[in-house]
C-alpha cells in the first residue's frame, strides 16, 4: 500500500514539474569569478536530479563497504546464538533420555558460548541436575554457585535440588531451610509439595502429611492408592500420639468414618484399652464388631471386659452371646467367649465354648485355654491331653 502511495506522489510531482516547465521556460546562470555559464532550466533540473541519484548510490555503496565488518560480526553473533540454542536442545533431550553425562557436556558448551544469552539459565539448571544424577557433588555445587547469582525468582530449581539432596542425606536442617526458601517463591508447586510430604513423613508430622497428601491428590500428582497409604500412616501416627481421652477424641474427628470402621477399627479399640478407657473400648467393639468381625476386636473386648464392674461384664457377655447367635460357627468368637467365661469362673460354660471352637477350627490357643479350664475343675488328665495336642499342633506347623 505504501508503494502505491509513493508512486502516486512521484507521478504527481513529475506532472507538476512538467507543467511548471511548460509555463516557465527560463535559464539558470552560474557565475564563477569571470566565468558565467547559462543552462536551460529544464536541463539544469534533470542534471541536478541525476547528480543526486548518483551521489545517493555512491554514498550507499560506501556505507555498505564500511559496514561489512559490523555485518560479519553480527552474522557471527547470530550464528553463535543459534549454536547455543542447538546445544541447549541437545542437553534437554539427553537429560530426558537419561544420558546425564551427555547432558552435562552439552550444557557446558552452552555456558562456554558468549552469545548464549538467556539460554545460560536453563543450561545451568540442566548441568546441576545432571551432575546430581551422576552423584558428582563437586560439579553439581559449581553449577549451583553460578545459579546462586541469578535473580531470586530463578532460584527455585536450586532450592528444590538442594532440598532433595539434603533429605537423601537426612540433613533435615538444610532440607527445611531450602524447602522454606522454595515455598516463598512458589508454594503450590507439585514437586515442592512432594518434598514437604517427604519431610513430614520423616519427622512423624501426621497433620502436615495429611494436608500435603490432600493437596497432591487434588492435583492428580498421586493416585488414590498412594494417598490411602499416606493417610493410613498419618491416622495411625495420630492415634499413637494421643495421650489422653480428649486427644483421642480430637484424633477420631480427623479420621473418616470409612477408615474408622475398617482398617483402623482394631487400632482404635487397642488405643482405648491402652489409655485405660475400658468402657469406651467395649462400646467401640460393640458398635463395630457386627459389621467388621475381626479377631483383633475380640481380643481387646475380652481384655477390657475384665476391668469392668459386674453388671457391665454381664451386659458385655450377653452382647457377645448375641453375636454368636448370628454366627454360631465363628471359631474366634467361641474362643474369646470361652476366655470370658473362664475369667468369670464359669467353668462349664467356658468348656462348652472352647470345645465348640475346637470343633470348628482346632488351634493351640483354644487347647491351652481348655487345659486351664480342666486344671480348675481338677481334671488334670484331660488338661495334659490338651497341652500335648497343642504341642503337636505347634510341631506340625511349617517353619518360617
Amino acid at each position: 500500500m505504501k508503494g502505491l502511495i509513493w508512486t502516486i506522489i512521484l507521478f504527481a510531482v513529475a506532472a507538476g514539474l512538467a507543467v511548471a516547465a511548460s509555463i516557465y521556460s527560463g535559464n539558470v546562470y552560474i557565475v564563477a569569478e569571470q566565468t558565467m555559464i547559462r543552462i536551460n532550466l529544464i536541463a539544469f533540473i534533470i542534471g541536478l536530479l541525476v547528480l543526486v541519484a548518483v551521489l545517493y548510490l555512491l554514498f550507499g555503496l560506501l556505507a555498505g563497504i564500511l559496514n561489512v565488518p559490523g555485518r560479519m560480526q553480527r552474522f557471527g553473533t547470530a550464528r553463535k546464538g543459534r549454536k547455543a540454542t542447538v546445544d541447549l536442545n541437545a542437553a534437554g533431550l539427553a537429560f530426558f533420555e537419561g544420558r546425564f553425562q551427555k547432558t552435562e557436556e552439552e550444557a557446558a558448551k552452552v555456558l562456554a558460548n558468549k552469545e548464549a544469552g538467556d539460554n545460560r539459565t536453563l543450561a545451568l539448571m540442566l548441568g546441576a541436575h545432571a551432575a546430581d544424577q551422576m552423584d558428582d557433588i563437586e560439579l553439581r555445587d559449581r553449577y549451583l554457585q553460578e545459579i546462586e547469582h541469578l535473580p531470586q525468582k530463578q532460584q527455585l530449581s536450586r532450592y528444590l535440588l538442594l532440598a532433595e539432596s539434603a533429605l537423601s542425606r537426612r540433613d533435615y536442617e538444610a532440607a527445611r531451610t531450602n524447602i522454606t526458601a522454595a515455598t516463598q517463591i512458589n508454594p503450590t508447586l507439585t514437586r515442592l509439595v512432594k518434598l514437604q510430604l517427604r519431610y513430614a513423613l520423616d519427622h512423624g508430622d501426621a497433620a502436615e502429611a495429611l494436608e500435603r497428601t490432600e493437596k497432591l491428590l487434588k492435583a492428580g500428582a498421586i493416585n488414590e492408592n498412594e494417598a490411602a497409604q499416606y493417610q493410613d500412616w498419618s491416622y495411625r501416627r495420630l492415634l499413637a500420639l494421643a495421650g489422653d481421652a480428649s486427644a483421642l477424641k480430637a484424633c477420631l474427628k480427623r479420621i473418616p468414618e470409612k477408615e474408622k470402621s475398617s482398617s483402623l477399627c482394631v487400632a482404635i479399640a487397642e488405643k482405648y484399652a491402652a489409655l485405660g478407657l475400658y468402657n469406651d473400648a467395649v462400646d467401640w467393639v460393640g458398635k463395630y464388631y457386627p459389621q467388621n468381625p475381626q479377631s483383633g476386636l475380640l481380643a481387646v473386648f475380652v481384655h477390657s471386659v475384665n476391668f469392668l464392674g459386674g453388671r457391665e461384664q454381664r451386659k458385655a457377655i450377653d452382647m457377645a452371646e448375641g453375636w454368636l447367635k448370628a454366627n454360631p460357627q465363628d471359631a474366634d468368637l467361641l474362643l474369646y467367649l470361652g476366655q470370658l467365661a473362664y475369667s468369670q469362673q464359669l467353668w462349664g460354660k467356658a468348656q462348652g465354648y472352647l470345645e465348640a471352637s475346637l470343633a470348628v477350627r482346632p488351634g493351640m490357643q483354644a487347647r491351652l485355654a481348655l487345659a486351664k479350664v480342666f486344671d480348675e475343675t481338677g481334671n488334670t488328665v484331660k488338661a495334659d491331653e490338651q497341652r500335648m495336642l497343642a504341642l503337636e499342633n505347634v510341631a506340625g506347623q511349617p517353619a518360617d
